[in-house]
């Protein structure tokens, strides 16, 4: 399944279909809760559990964000 917003592939299982997606603007960060601004989570996350591609594909997203925020 696609996501609604990004179209980016979200996998199989995800609770909602594509119109309820829309809907609902679920997975849409459009309201973010103050846990989800505390950065050690994902630090355990990405030390415990993610696999090198997951860290290499994170860290030239970061980068592609840092390289547009420089330039703006």
């Amino acid at each position: 399944m696609k996501h609604w917003k990004t179209k980016e592939e979200m996998g199989e299982g995800f609770q909602f279909n594509k119109a309820e997606h829309s809907e609902i603007q679920y997975n849409a960060l459009l309201k973010i809760e103050p846990h989800e601004e505390n950065i050690m989570r994902t630090f355990y996350l990405v030390r415990d559990w993610w696999h090198k591609n997951d860290l290499i594909k994170l860290r030239d997203f970061i980068n592609e964000q840092i390289k547009e925020r420089s330039n703006g």
